[in-house]
């Protein structure tokens, strides 16, 4: 059996839906002389997941076909390097196998999902969650956990704050979340977002804290209701008593309906005229009207940076007097930048926005009264789209990046990007200090920006700030999380790659071991996932050779790549390649070590086609090797293990074959049958129309004398003797004659 491969090595990805993602093609030529069934055996990792189609294929002697192997691998294969060996073999009694090793890659695919139960808790002054933190990807995770609350009334302790996740599984946190005591009033919810980081993947989850109050509302508004009833009854019990008590019961009419008789009475009595009394009820000249009696003003105030309503500006109505212009009713903005002044006369009013940190403005856009317009109020309606632009004086921001690491020791970038629509870009970066404070100056304000941290070796962190007009705002503190690290290196027996050694380590408590291939890669070792800036004692043992260790230290986010490790013991590696006669590399050739038990290989079929790495040897000692093949002679070689490669070892074909080209009229014969016959086995083939036409092949036959017939139906058109020879071909071509 012969077996060609198309690839020796696949990525292979989880799939997404039911197809596979990756797979290869095997090629099998027949080489036995009866019809065979062949099937494939997978040796590896990822047997479970393999498919192979046509199962059997059923092939003639010296036919060929094609098997398909395909990869099904579940979303959660551990990402890694991986051999799996594909054993092609024959039903047949005597059939040989042939092995072809694949290299599969299955890339990282990090994913993670947090969630929290509950999500919501109601509590005086603190409640805690549970976090649930699942790894979702098909590689170990170290997950970095941070609470971020929006307006700064909350404090959250997150025990741990990181969490290591290995694939298919679960973590949990606990978030301790803490308010300021409220005293008095309903219950107000307090949002607080969860973020989960790890290797380049988000996750986040929203929580609401819903603080009670000390006192409840229902008590507040029972002991309001008592007092304004125990106001109104004392307001009327001593009001009944004052006016009551004096005058005498009786009806009057305002005053101003007795002003032309007091007026008359005064000239009769040759005085001027009393300036009359105001009837009872008359409303005010100034101040505000009573509810649903004067008019309303409303509009919206909104930065000029990023356009959104800006809050807690004071906005003035002024009125013309005699006096000049006179403040005649006062608001503030809600936070969304909208104002309401009611209670308003009718008439005309100059809208005024000053407050500290911004410049004044009037409406419509004006820097005075005197370019500023009137607002036109009506009695008992709503006047609305007041609305002004404010400018801000520029801002300043301000705050803390720590790393872990001693003050200086890590350069963090610190960059603030406003974002808001049509900002245009305008990022500004500094460096942190050495005690890790950093600050931006001449901010655009009011306006959002988007603070990001990074240092090599850490993962990057960002946060959200507003900034108000002229206003020192202290952003929250920020600690870096470090990268995950990496140790990778080759371990050798001092001449070359030694393979089933074990490397182990211990990672926060935790025992982590790894090994060294024996086929591919051999020696090499990787150890990945590692919390940084840490040092490491990593311990390298294999049966017969001495345990050695290595202390690796690993700054932020750093990876060891090029570590080299030599063991000292008894045992050593003898490596080679084997080729046919022709210099062709020849695969699934047995290779044994005399006198020492249990060691032999195959040399590979694919990828490297015919070498062979023999381990297991006494080290400094001679062995003889044999190496032995269907169809070829036997070889053996001595060798001293340890003292470099094994030079190419030629094995020579026991067998020989006979072709040629059957003519007729110099025009090839298609389709005759040519038989070899030594007495004892016979060989039958068919002329072919390939090339010029008439050719054929008779392969492996045993040295000596054989009678080579041209057959057509059950004539035969012509014979010769071919002498035969080991590992040689003979050639034989008959020309028959016109009409034969």
């Amino acid at each position: 059996m012969r077996v060609v491969a198309a690839e020796s090595r696949l990525e292979v990805a989880p799939p997404s839906g039911a197809s596979p993602r990756a797979g290869l093609n095997l090629e099998v030529v027949n080489t036995s002389h009866v019809i065979d069934a062949v099937g494939v055996e997978v040796h590896g990792p990822t047997a479970p997941y393999v498919t192979v189609s046509p199962a059997p294929l059923v092939l003639f002697p010296e036919a060929r076909g094609t098997l398909r192997v395909s990869f099904h691998l579940p979303e959660h294969f551990p990402a890694g390097r991986y051999v799996v060996d594909l054993v092609v073999r024959g039903r047949a009694p005597g059939a040989e196998p042939a092995v072809d090793a694949v290299e599969l890659e299955v890339p990282p695919r990090p994913a993670l999902r947090v969630h929290a139960e509950p999500s919501l808790v109601r509590a005086r002054s603190g409640a805690g969650f549970t976090l649930h933190v699942a790894n979702e990807g098909n590689e170990p995770l170290e997950v970095a956990l941070r609470a971020e609350d929006t307006d700064r009334s909350l404090t959250a302790t997150l025990v741990p704050s990181t969490l290591s996740v290995p694939v298919g599984t679960s973590a949990t946190s606990t978030v301790v979340v803490r308010g300021p005591r409220q005293l008095y009033g309903s219950d107000r919810d307090r949002p607080l977002t969860l973020v989960a980081d790890a290797r380049g993947v988000t996750s986040q989850t929203e929580l609401v804290f819903r603080q009670r109050s000390t006192v409840s509302r229902g008590l507040v508004t029972v002991l309001v209701l008592l007092l304004i009833i125990a106001a109104w009854a004392l307001a009327f019990v001593l009001g009944m008593g004052l006016v009551l008590g004096t005058d005498p019961l009786t009806k009057a009419a305002p005053s101003s309906l007795f002003a032309a008789a007091a007026a008359q009475a005064a000239a009769e009595r040759g005085e001027a005229p009393a300036e009359p009394a105001p009837p009872a009820g008359a409303l005010p000249k100034d101040g505000a009207l009573p509810a649903g009696v004067g008019g309303v003003v409303t509009g919206t105030v909104r930065g000029s940076a990023d356009g959104q309503g800006v809050g807690r500006l004071t906005v003035e109505l002024l009125r013309e007097t005699r006096d000049g212009l006179v403040v005649t009713s006062t608001g503030a903005t809600q936070a969304d930048g909208t104002f309401e002044l009611a209670g308003l006369f009718p008439g005309s009013y100059l809208v005024r926005v000053a407050s500290p940190g911004y410049d004044e403005v009037w409406w419509p856009s004006a820097r005075s009264d005197a370019a500023a317009e009137p607002v036109a109020v009506r009695a008992q309606e709503v006047t609305e789209g007041v609305d002004l632009v404010i400018d801000g004086h520029a801002a300043s921001l301000a705050g803390t990046v720590t790393t872990g690491l001693p003050d200086g020791e890590v350069a963090v970038e610190v960059t603030a990007t406003p974002v808001w629509p049509g900002a245009d870009g305008g990022a500004r970066t500094t460096s942190a200090g050495a005690d890790g404070t950093y600050r931006f100056d001449d901010l655009p304000a009011p306006g959002t920006y988007e603070i990001s941290f990074t240092a090599e070796g850490y993962q990057p962190s960002r946060l959200t700030e507003r900034v108000l007009g002229g206003q020192v705002r202290l952003a929250l503190d920020v600690r870096l999380s470090a990268g995950d690290g990496q140790v990778a290196g080759t371990v050798t027996d001092g001449v070359s790659g030694l393979g089933g050694v074990t490397v182990t380590t211990t990672v926060d408590g935790t025992l982590v071991e790894v090994g060294t291939p024996t086929q591919g890669q051999v020696g090499r070792f990787v150890i990945g996932s590692l919390p940084t800036p840490a040092t490491y004692v990593l311990a390298f043992a294999k049966d017969g050779f001495e345990t050695m260790t290595a202390v690796v230290t690993l700054g932020p986010g750093e990876a060891l790549t090029d570590l080299e490790v030599a063991l000292t013991g008894g045992v050593g590696t003898v490596t080679g390649i084997v080729q046919d006669g022709s210099g062709d590399p020849l695969g699934g050739v047995t290779v044994t070590a005399g006198g020492v038990e249990g060691v032999e290989t195959t040399t590979l079929t694919a990828g490297a086609v015919g070498t062979f790495s023999l381990t297991g040897l006494p080290q400094g000692r001679e062995v003889t090797l044999t190496f032995t093949h269907p169809g070829y002679t036997a070889v053996t070689v001595p060798v001293v293990v340890g003292s470099g490669g094994l030079a190419p070892v030629t094995m020579a074909s026991a067998f020989g074959r006979v072709e040629g080209r059957v003519t007729q009229g110099d025009v090839g014969l298609v389709g005759a049958t040519v038989r070899a016959t030594d007495g004892r086995a016979i060989f039958t083939t068919t002329t072919t129309s390939s090339g010029a036409g008439g050719t054929y092949t008779i392969p492996d036959l045993e040295p000596g004398t054989w009678t080579v017939t041209v057959v057509r139906g059950e004539t035969t058109l012509a014979t010769a003797l071919v002498e035969v020879r080991r590992g040689r071909t003979s050639t034989q071509s008959f020309t028959i004659a016109a009409g034969g």
